[in-house]
């Protein structure tokens, strides 16, 4: 009986110790989060559902989750005052009432002097185009079928004279242009340039035209079916020179079971930490990122795209009409015309072929 109050001092003191669930530590240009769930007795954490912004953990140890990722990954908000810069995001556990929202926070001094990734900034325009399939022009449309290709292009437009080559850092779909208000995520691109849903779904990069130009594409899938999708990426700009495991374009090759580099698949070993964790190292090149956003567009299913099963086009001669009238319209014609032809053979020739006859008297009273 003398245990009995041990024990609940012990479960306390357990309780209290779990209650300080986050750990964060804040590095130069990444963090470090250790996060054990607070869930009720018996449940053990699932990983799946474990979410810092928009990227999964890195790993699970006793409970405890680590996620070590890039400040400029996974959705962070940067902002900037006089004298600090702040980045902030959320921990969620998929929509388990038990876990509200957990706020991770880095907080920078600066000291007034630009680095040379921010000083460049302002010297290069990036964009990204949805395409279509064989990259030649814009996608003709914003709605994408179930199975089908969703292309994308991404450039830099480079200002000076450097030579830059540019590189998709990550990349994600999201229900919503603001990712902190989006109900749905989904990675395509993380851990500076592993193009994750060529493993995981069918995509792959594209041979490079221009060092200053990526091209890629994933196949539509069932994420946010008939909702309005925004695809978020993080792009850098390098001098073309600069490949490492924090500046590179893997993509998995299935046949082989292995990842390739985009741009020297001698150099393939790179791309190693696409299936662990890539580390981001400090740099003094100069170079050039940006966040974009583009959409919206919608993934639907074959049957609810109904331009070309409803309705004709112009360049089939009919604009805009319904199949149903011409399912009414053609047998009516139809049957117009064999009527026609019918009364037409019975007065020409069934009754002597002229409209006046009229039988003989002789043939009237023979019978």
């Amino acid at each position: 009986m003398m245990l009995l109050p041990a024990v609940l001092v012990l479960l306390f003191v357990a309780s209290t110790f779990a209650q300080k669930d986050v750990v964060i530590d804040c590095k130069a240009n990444s963090v470090t989060v250790k996060w054990r769930p607070v869930l009720s007795w018996a449940r053990k954490v699932d990983p799946s559902k474990a979410r810092l912004g928009s990227c999964p953990p890195s790993s699970l140890n006793e409970d405890v989750l680590m996620f070590l990722v890039w400040l400029d990954d996974c959705g962070f908000r940067r902002r900037i005052s006089e004298d600090k810069v702040t980045y902030t995001n959320v921990l969620t556990y998929g929509p388990d009432p038990e876990l509200p929202p957990e706020p991770v926070e880095c907080i920078y001094d600066t000291s007034g002097k630009r680095t040379n990734l921010e000083m460049m900034e302002d010297d290069h325009v990036f964009s990204m185009k949805l395409m279509n399939s064989d990259f030649s022009g814009p996608a003709p449309s914003s709605i994408f079928t179930l199975g089908s290709r969703v292309s994308i292009k991404a450039e830099v437009e480079q200002q000076g004279l450097q030579p830059l080559q540019i590189y998709l850092q990550s990349c994600v779909l999201a229900t919503a242009p603001d990712l902190t208000h989006a109900s749905q995520l989904h990675t395509i691109i993380a851990k500076a340039g592993c193009l994750i849903e060529s493993k995981e779904g069918n995509s792959t990069f594209l041979p490079r035209q221009k060092p200053s130009e990526i091209r890629f594409y994933f196949q539509a899938f069932k994420f946010a079916l008939g909702e309005t999708i925004f695809f978020h990426c993080n792009m850098e700009a390098w001098d073309n020179q600069s490949i490492g495991e924090d500046k590179k374009a893997c993509y998995y090759m299935r046949e082989q079971r292995r990842w390739e580099l985009l741009d020297d698949s001698y150099r393939s070993y790179i791309c190693s930490c696409c299936d662990s964790v890539c580390i981001k190292r400090t740099s003094f090149e100069s170079g050039s990122s940006t966040k974009v956003v583009i959409g919206p567009f919608t993934i639907v299913e074959a049957a609810q795209n109904n331009t070309s099963d409803s309705y004709w086009t112009a360049e089939e001669g009919l604009i805009g009409v319904p199949v149903w009238v011409v399912v009414v319209t053609v047998p009516l014609v139809l049957l117009l015309v064999a009527g026609a032809i019918a009364t037409g053979y019975y007065l020409c020739f069934w009754r002597g072929g002229r409209l006046g006859y009229r039988p003989s008297r002789d043939l009237l009273t023979k019978y």
